[in-house]
């Protein structure tokens, strides 16, 4: 089968560490670790393993942040390449499994946990629903690997054959829901997780900082789950401005006017220091960065109010030096919110696809999704993806379905 494989090599992460971002599309360029080949389609490690057909797939920041070595290196000995790249898919059964029948619409929870590598009995963080945090991530029956995407014998969406997943990695998409939503779950789960550990009160405002699809479905689902009194989101682009708005937020604000407006609006004061950014006292009752980089962890931390929280939602970038003087003076509580898991939300114990499946329906995922671009086009889908916010997009996919 055809697929975009990632092979890592000091040489050529070096490379994309130092000329990424200064020569235009180096990271897709016969010099990247990311190529177009002809490979195997993986085997079924063992029992309860399925092949799955990917027809859509997404392209998420991480996968970006992996061509253009953005990534920390503390996730390399928690992958193992060469491997197939793509963790945000849906697609269909491709042959009758336990569990499951061939045809069958399915989306992928990556998480390759204790119950996919054969572990028993598993670790705390499984046992407890939270595989996205398992501690066996470099152990069991499969390659190390955090998720699907990042694991050498599990393959990726990114491909035009199949994966295999384990069962327990598959959530059955309503017959009612498009394909083009069914892709967007993925990052929604997220979003459902980040949303629930925030937890805000009808009183309460909250700041979401980034309006990519991950700062967008968030707003989502603070809307959708949670009594958010306020929402307040800080998107750059038009296109993102009117997607907050349709999905929940109270007001946007322009990334450049945070300093300015988070204090008129919510009683606190600025104040100029010496050196650097500006000193708030107050701010939102909590803060979640969707972006990642060290200006907006920052700023997050910042502009959350004495007592509040801080949220990290967005994959970080590479080490980084930070101020962290507010959140000391401010006591501000610091959290990650990362992947998905098992939620508490109204009297039910539901995994976070589970119940972002249940509320894609009413969102209209779909008007996120596009341009879509074959395999072949890989070059062109990447650049799309980078410049998708200033380009009116949202999410760029590829599509593997037939024509």
């Amino acid at each position: 089968m055809r697929a975009l494989v990632y092979r890592k090599s000091i040489p050529r992460y070096l490379l994309m560490r130092v000329g990424a971002k200064r020569v235009r599309n180096l990271d897709t360029s016969r010099l990247s670790p990311l190529q177009l080949e002809e490979v195997p389609e993986p085997e079924l490690p063992g029992p309860g393993w399925v092949r799955v057909r990917p027809l859509l797939a997404g392209i998420c920041g991480s996968d970006l942040g992996t061509l253009s070595a953005e990534n920390s290196p503390y996730f390399s000995p928690l992958t193992s390449p060469p491997f197939v790249m793509g963790h945000e898919v849906f697609g269909v059964v491709a042959g009758d499994a336990e569990g499951f029948r061939a045809g069958e619409r399915v989306v992928l929870e990556p998480a390759l946990g204790c119950a996919a590598r054969g572990i028993d009995p598993p670790c705390a963080r499984c046992a407890a629903g939270e595989h996205a945090l398992c501690v066996n991530v470099t152990r069991g029956d499969v390659s190390p690997g955090i998720q699907t995407g990042f694991c050498r014998d599990t393959g990726g969406g990114w491909c035009e054959g199949t994966l295999v997943a384990h069962r327990s990695q598959l959530h059955r998409v309503p017959d009612d829901l498009p394909d083009e939503a069914a892709v967007v779950v993925e990052p929604l789960a997220c979003a459902v997780h980040a949303a629930l550990a925030t937890r805000p009160g009808p009183r309460e405002t909250v700041l979401v900082i980034g309006a990519g699809s991950i700062g967008l479905l968030t707003v989502a689902a603070l809307r959708s789950l949670t009594e958010a009194g306020r929402i307040l989101c800080a998107a750059k682009h038009p296109r993102q401005q009117e997607e907050a708005l349709r999905l929940g937020a109270s007001e946007v604000i322009p990334p450049k006017e945070l300093y300015e407006r988070i204090p008129d609006m919510l009683g606190a004061t600025r104040h100029k220091p010496e050196l650097g950014k500006p000193v708030v006292l107050g701010g939102a009752d909590a803060v979640l960065d969707c972006v990642g980089s060290p200006g907006t962890i920052e700023d997050a931390i910042r502009l959350t109010r004495p007592g509040g929280r801080t949220i990290l939602v967005g994959m970080p970038k590479t080490r980084s030096c930070l101020d962290l003087s507010a959140l000391w003076h401010k006591e501000v509580s610091l959290a990650g919110a990362y992947a998905y898991g098992t939620e508490e939300h109204r009297g039910e114990r539901l995994k976070s696809f589970e119940l972002a499946l249940r509320i894609a329906p009413e969102l209209g995922l779909e008007r996120l999704v596009g341009p879509r671009f074959r395999l072949s086009d890989y070059r062109e889908a990447i650049a799309a993806a980078r410049s998708a916010g200033r380009s009116g997009h949202v999410k760029v996919v590829f599509d593997h379905r037939p024509a």
